[in-house]
């Protein structure tokens, strides 16, 4: 079998190029195939040197790939050399760590974003002593470099788009020239996205997609007389390498040269190179997905797309013989239970009887299912799927009843009762279809009425309900109990604990049962009445909290609950947040806390044991009366066999389903998706390994040439992720030693923003350093490699002022120190801004629109709004969804002051903005960026100047992970704005006026743009005048 090949490169008669993560050359006049690197990670490109005699390459390693770094591989005694030790951000849709050229001396020159604020932007660095220095070209942001004599050519944002094919927005890939007079003009500046420029007899050759497929083109070294050479109609060609006269890439798994004498394209039969085993060992706990408790003491799993049965011991493990792929799995009665399994088409409902091995699936197609439910008696399911139903299924007949349908979201929060008459659910909806927020009103199916009734008026958030063990009482959780919490940075106030329990007595007359009553004066009625139910509402008394989870027991109720906290870790490190388990007695009116660090919980049948998953990933159980003996499950016994082939299609077909089933445009959807599906369907085969494979998703993706749809983490490779240590310093080697040539910090007194030598009261800025614990660095040892393996821990640093005394000082290494090169550069900025305006014009940046870009907008906007001018930059802004509270705020326009008898004036509103204001974009401000620079200039709140920003506005939610732990994302929200529709979406904002950073602006080391804004603030006060209240003598 034929395998993927990817990345080639050459030099005379050899090809090298990636296949099974490793490195490979193929000899065009022998057509023999050797193996030269293997057992690095995931190498993903490598590049011959100008004179053949070396190779660098890349490697990924980490379960995700997100660190990368450089290696050289010596041809002639296949030496190996890891050349930076950045530990370098890596994602599988972009390489910021790469290769991007190699200098007129034949020395390589690499791009990557380790050393900027912003980690999506790579500027270029030539390698100097096979990486003991790093010497910044000041070229700006930029993919790749290519020397035509003595004029440098810069592409920038020339990497591949695979996963967003017919790109047209603002950070399409563009290529500058350098003029003789040392400026940069652009000479490839089309409509669509350019990538891989490489140079063959002073014309420039790169791929676009133009005309609607991916072809290769070329202009002359003026950006004219544009030729197209290639008429390809199945794949897109990517990776184009030269040597100067012929070209190579890769194209739908195979390698081609392309040579332009002839423009003759010629496949290399290559043939099967390489295949590794088929089998694949996994420990369940790393790809734990689901799991619940069974009879007796058997629990269920789901893990790596396979359902088990295991005794709580781990000693007894039984796998359900069901083909990828299984996600849910629940009780069914006391020998059978009932999973979910999905296919291509959609997920179908499963039985399976674990005493005598005999499985079924039912026939109906019930979409893409997100919660499944098993009644206590076993006769009938309940499941929520992707098309807002909830749906019953007779086990029996298996026939379904649809209960209710949603128009604002999916029914997945529900539950059973235990005398299995009613189906209690937390319903989605809005009072108007133009709202901004959607309600949950709790319903209930009564089975035997086949009616649903309203629990709860429709006025809030209510969730979570719950049947008490004789189905008396219906207990929910509710966003009702309203108590604002001031900010304690602006004038805010937040509603953070607002949920409390409440519970509706399901038949007329009983009262609330944590309402001490005498139970012999209680005339309370025996039969069901629903209707009105929600009158007979009322709270439980306990403090409100953020209740996620309320379950009745016998006397007393489980709330599961999460303490107030920052939103940061969750937001970019997806760090799960960790529940309180506590119990509420209904006699005595306590609260006991049982367990912390919950990230889930399951309960048994009877209500007498739980499952618990804590932030560690583990299972512990333990009884509810005996919550101090818990005991963790042992799970790992016996690992996961499985065929990598088998995983790899079934991992391709729930990609594909996910992205026909949720991209936006639901006509485009249909119309395209099956032709997408053959098309990519057929090169699975070929794929050896994960990251193969994601070179077939990726591409499959961008078939749908809209935002937003990525790949994101899973499990690649074992090998573990690189690591280095950081100072916030730049270094510079001189004969005998590095010397600090810039030292970072941001406010001196905020916690992680500024170098770690500071804390020795010195500025070391110029001074040497000799030695790290006591090792010399230098000449013949890499000050990177000497404190790649330090971080978190403090390193003895010998450092010396030029021709002075040296000393010894022991500084705390980081891992990263991204953040205080951030809050470096926005102080130099604001500083900058201050002085050159005289005081008259504040700045503030934003790098997203998420938790981070919350926090620098109110950390500076509280006091710059204040100046006469504002300055609000957001260059480089990543994206999020916050974009319209920082509106909200700019929006706020001072109408008057408090006069006070002592002090200074008070503005009204409070942290309004005082005068004019303009914003800075450029292409790198994307999504909620996007449409933040469109909202500033739509509502004219001051001129948009820059360039066109990014041009991604259709969002997502991503829901399911593969069988790896993969999130896939799909572009589902289309984004429309009065006037221009949905055309912000892969075109982007154009600004008011178009102010553009030339390379040679990071040359001489200004910024164009914000000397823009400046001078045009500057000369917009000139007559801006303000009335302020007289002061009393």
């Amino acid at each position: 079998m034929p395998n993927l090949l990817l990345n080639p490169d050459i030099y005379g008669n050899s090809v090298i190029f990636i296949c099974c993560d490793d490195l490979w050359e193929y000899d065009l006049a022998t057509h023999e195939t050797r193996k030269l690197v293997s057992g690095l990670g995931v190498i993903n490109n490598a590049r011959f040197f100008p004179d053949g005699k070396k190779i660098v390459l890349r490697v990924m390693r980490g379960a995700s790939l997100n660190t990368a770094e450089l290696y050289t591989y010596d041809l002639s005694d296949g030496s190996l050399r890891r050349i930076t030790y950045f530990a370098g951000k890596s994602t599988g849709r972009r390489m910021f760590t790469d290769v991007a050229g190699f200098g007129p001396d034949g020395s390589l020159i690499i791009a990557t974003d380790a050393m900027q604020p912003f980690s999506s932007m790579t500027y270029l660095y030539a390698v100097e002593g096979d990486g003991l220095n790093f010497r910044p070209l000041n070229l700006g942001p930029a993919t790749h470099i290519i020397y035509a004599g003595s004029r440098r050519i810069v592409g920038r944002n020339t990497y591949e788009l695979p996963h967003w094919k017919g790109y047209r927005g603002g950070t399409r890939g563009k290529v500058w020239i350098e003029s003789e007079d040392g400026k940069f003009r652009k000479i490839i500046d089309i409509e669509t996205h350019v990538s891989s420029p490489v140079l063959v007899s002073q014309r420039i050759y790169f791929i676009t997609d133009l005309e609607g497929f991916g072809q290769i083109y070329s202009t002359d070294l003026d950006g004219k007389d544009m030729k197209k050479h290639t008429d390809f109609r199945d794949y897109y060609p990517r990776h184009l390498n030269t040597d100067g006269k012929r070209i190579v890439f890769s194209m739908g798994g195979s390698l081609y040269i392309f040579n332009p004498d002839d423009e003759r394209v010629e496949r290399l039969e290559i043939g099967d190179i390489e295949s590794p085993e088929d089998r694949v060992t996994s420990l369940p706990s790393k790809f734990l997905e689901d799991f619940s408790i069974l009879d007796g003491d058997l629990i269920a799993l789901v893990s790596r797309g396979q359902a088990f049965i295991q005794d709580t011991s781990g000693n007894y493990v039984m796998r359900v013989p069901q083909p990828l792929r299984v996600r849910y799995v629940r009780r069914a009665s006391d020998t059978k239970i009932a999973f979910i399994y999905g296919t291509r088409d959609g997920d179908f409902l499963g039985i399976y009887d674990y005493r005598d091995g005999k499985s079924e699936i039912f026939g109906e197609n019930l979409g893409n299912v997100f919660a499944m439910s098993v009644d206590r008696s076993g006769k009938f399911a309940v499941i929520a799927n992707d098309r807002f139903e909830l749906m019953m299924i007779d086990l029996e007949s298996k026939s379904s009843t649809l209960i209710e349908r949603s128009t604002e979201g999916m029914i997945t929060d529900f539950t059973i009762s235990d005398n299995s008459r009613f189906i209690a659910y937390s319903f989605p909806l809005k009072h108007n279809s133009t709202g901004g927020y959607v309600m949950q009103s709790i319903h209930v199916y009564d089975i035997s009425q086949k009616t649903v009734y309203q629990a709860t008026t429709d006025n809030s958030h209510d969730y979570a309900p719950a049947f008490d063990s004789d189905s008396k009482y219906l207990y929910y959780l509710s966003y009702r109990s309203l108590d604002p919490s001031p900010d304690k940075i602006v004038l805010n106030f937040s509603f953070e604990v607002v949920s409390k329990p409440f519970v509706v007595p399901l038949i007329p007359g009983l009262p609330n049962p944590t309402k001490l009553v005498p139970q012999s004066l209680v005339e309370g009625g025996t039969e069901y009445d629903l209707n009105e139910m929600y009158r007979r509402s009322s709270p439980i008394n306990v403090e409100p909290a953020d209740y996620r989870m309320i379950i009745p027991l016998e006397t007393s109720l489980l709330l599961y609950s999460v303490p107030v906290h920052g939103e940061y870790a969750s937001y970019y490190q997806g760090a799960p947040e960790k529940g309180v388990l506590s119990r509420y007695d209904i006699k005595t009116k306590k609260v006991t806390e049982l367990k912390r660090n919950l990230t889930d919980i399951r309960l048994s049948l009877d209500r007498k044991n739980a499952i618990i998953r804590k932030d560690d990933g583990k299972l512990y159980i333990f009884n509810l009366d005996k919550p101090e003996e818990e005991k963790a499950l042992e799970t790992d016994r016996r690992p996961i066999v499985s065929s990598r082939q088998e995983e790899f299609l079934q991992m391709y077909d729930e990609s594909w389903k996910l992205a026909r089933d949720n991209y936006w445009n639901e006509a485009v959807a249909r119309e395209i998706s099956e032709r997408i599906y053959e098309k990519y369907r057929k090169l699975v085969p070929l794929c050896r390994t994960r990251f193969d494979l994601s070179n077939v998703i990726v591409e499959m993706q961008g078939e749908y040439r809209t935002s937003h749809s990525y790949e994101m983490g899973g499990t690649f490779t074992d090998a573990d992720p690189f690591s280095s240590g950081r100072i916030a310093c730049d270094v510079s080697l001189k004969e005998d030693h590095y010397e600090i040539t810039k030292v970072y910090a941001g406010d001196f007194s905020n916690e992680g923003e500024k170098s770690p030598i500071f804390e020795y009261g010195i500025n070391p800025m110029g001074y040497r350093i000799d030695e790290v614990d006591g090792e010399p660095v230098g000449p013949k040892k890499s000050i990177y490699s000497a404190l790649s393996t330090k971080a978190g821990t403090s390193a003895r640093i010998k450092i010396s002022e030029v021709h002075g005394e040296s000393r010894e000082i022991f500084v705390d290494v980081l891992e990263d120190d991204r953040f205080i090169r951030y809050r470096s550069w926005v102080e130099e900025n604001r500083r900058y801004v201050h002085e050159r305006s005289g005081g008259k014009i504040g700045y503030v940046h934003i790098p997203d629109m998420g938790m981070m870009g919350l926090n620098e907008f109110y950390r500076l906007f509280i006091n710059e709004a204040s100046y006469p001018g504002l300055i609000i930059d957001v260059r480089f802004n990543g994206g999020g969804f916050v974009s319209q509270l920082i509106i909200e705020k700019l929006l706020n326009r001072r109408l008057g002051y408090d006069n006070p008898r002592r002090g200074s004036l008070s503005p009204y509103p409070t942290n309004s903005v005082r005068g004019k204001m303009i914003a800075i974009t450029n292409e790198y401000a994307g999504s909620d960026g996007d449409i933040f620079s469109f909202s500033f200039k739509k509502l004219g709140l001051g001129k948009l100047i820059g360039t066109r920003t990014w041009g991604g506005v259709v969002g997502i939610s991503p829901r399911r992970r593969l069988i790896d732990g993969t999130v896939l994302s799909q572009p589902e929200y289309a984004f429309w704005f009065r006037d221009t529709g949905f055309g912000v979406e892969n075109y982007g904002v154009d600004p008011d006026i178009e102010v553009e950073y030339r390379p040679d602006h990071y040359i001489k080391g200004v910024d164009p743009q914000i000397d823009y804004a400046i001078d045009s603030l500057m000369e917009d006060l000139k007559s801006w005048s303000e009335e302020l209240p007289e002061r009393p003598s």
